[in-house]
């Protein structure tokens, strides 16, 4: 369960953002909240946050923050000593001299599986890890796990630290905590896990859009998976897709004979399933039949991504431990009204029963709607003259605090009164052409 991101240079954000999914002390829409530590009645979590902005605002840049830093994790441990960090990791904030060379910044509130608090912080440059920190909240004071300073390659373990014999020693360009994904500890393991298991797309990217299609796909065709599959199929079906039931069908490792070894397996990971729509067929107006359709070149884009997001989200409410999802504009292929009923799902107790949480960008106005958000759940990203994002919810205008909370989000979003809007200079286009 997400709580909170601070963070710093990163990109379009030079200065110090905090985005929050703690949710206020507002009393409408209880079902948008949850109370995740037992006996803690003040700490409640949003399970939804949706994100606005222009263009080229930097709104992007916080789904793409929370992938890198799940994505460093990860994979630093598999850097060389004296390998500088990559850019996919290191990308500051380049309108500013003096930014330009600093360390990018990232503290995250969280709590995994354990029920307990932690925070995680690390701040690195171009070269070295210059501060990691690890800390868990075992009352209402936090207790130190690890702490690395001045980009030291040993580690300082706190009084949290459950094994005091863990090797101190970690190159100057590794995250201490990515050690965890191979070597056994269990309290370590289970927040590199936490960290694993986060869901980050780019709706947009054709890439990132058919991996998330063929990883539902797979999932769809395991024989355990029956309950997963039924619940899938019965969502293309609600959707007014015209298909009566889904189908994955996995090919014989036959079909891939005459390829040779060298391709067959890269061919096979994504050729090997086959989803398919069930079409009610007619003769005369009387039913005479079904018709199989496959989704790979004859069902519509927005049926594919339909299957590929709605099955990420279906598959997050059957997990035991809450799911965290970050999506780009997830709306992209997928008609308003299917969009805002994925949504209203997270908010629906009886399907999502294990709390999972769902942040989201996205420009469709008709999303920002008071009957399915509360005020601390919509956020903008919005730049400065300087070129710097900031980002803010609806509930820290000033302005508002008198105002009912029922106030119509999308008509006072389109006429500006929250910013980040697109500022197009219309006049100024067309004069190019009065010229000539």
């Amino acid at each position: 369960m997400l709580i909170d991101l601070v963070f710093r240079n990163y990109r379009s954000i030079k200065d110090e953002q905090t985005f929050s999914l703690e949710a206020s002390a507002l009393k409408l829409k209880s079902g948008n909240t949850f109370a995740p530590i037992v006996g803690n009645k003040n700490l409640k979590i949003l399970k939804s946050a949706v994100i606005y902005g222009a263009n080229a605002s930097g709104k992007s840049n916080l789904i793409r923050l929370m992938w890198t830093l799940r994505s460093f994790i990860l994979n630093s441990a598999e850097l060389k000593a004296g390998d500088s960090i990559p850019d996919r990791y290191y990308d500051p904030f380049l309108l500013d001299v003096n930014s330009r060379n600093e360390a990018t910044e990232i503290t995250i509130n969280f709590i995994p599986k354990t029920k307990k608090r932690h925070r995680y912080i690390i701040r690195y440059n171009r070269t070295e890890i210059l501060y990691e920190y690890l800390g868990v909240y075992e009352t209402n004071w936090i207790s130190k796990i690890f702490e690395r300073k001045d980009a030291n390659e040993f580690v300082e373990l706190g009084d949290a630290m459950k094994n005091k014999k863990e090797d101190k020693r970690v190159n100057k360009n590794t995250l201490f905590l990515s050690k965890f994904g191979s070597i056994p500890n269990d309290q370590l393991r289970d927040i590199y896990l936490y960290f694993k298991e986060i869901e980050v797309w780019n709706i947009p990217s054709i890439h990132h859009i058919n991996e998330l299609y063929n990883k539902v796909q797979k999932n769809f065709n395991q024989p355990e998976r029956q309950k997963l599959r039924e619940k899938i199929s019965k969502l293309i079906s609600v959707a007014d897709t015209k298909i009566t039931e889904v189908q994955v069908l996995e090919k014989p490792d036959t079909d891939f004979e005459s390829l040779p070894e060298k391709i067959r397996e890269i061919v096979m990971k994504d050729l090997k399933f086959e989803t398919f729509g069930l079409h009610k067929t007619f003769h005369s107006g009387l039913e005479a039949g079904v018709q199989r359709l496959s989704f790979n070149d004859q069902e519509s884009q927005g049926t594919r991504s339909m299957f590929a997001i709605g099955g990420l989200m279906l598959e997050a409410f059957e997990k035991e431990e809450p799911a965290l999802i970050f999506l780009d504009e997830f709306d992209n292929s997928l008609h308003p009204d299917l969009a805002k009923f994925l949504v209203e799902l997270f908010h629906n107790p009886k399907v999502n029963k294990n709390n999972s949480q769902l942040v989201f960008a996205t420009h469709e106005t008709t999303l920002l709607d008071k009957k399915i958000f509360r005020k601390d759940q919509i956020w903008f990203g919005d730049k400065n003259k300087y070129g710097i994002t900031e980002f803010y919810s609806v509930k820290d205008f000033n302005d508002l605090k008198s105002v009912r909370s029922d106030i119509p989000f999308d008509k006072w979003y389109r006429t500006g009164k929250f910013g980040a809007v697109p500022n197009i200079k219309k006049f100024e286009f067309i004069a190019e052409y009065e010229k000539e």
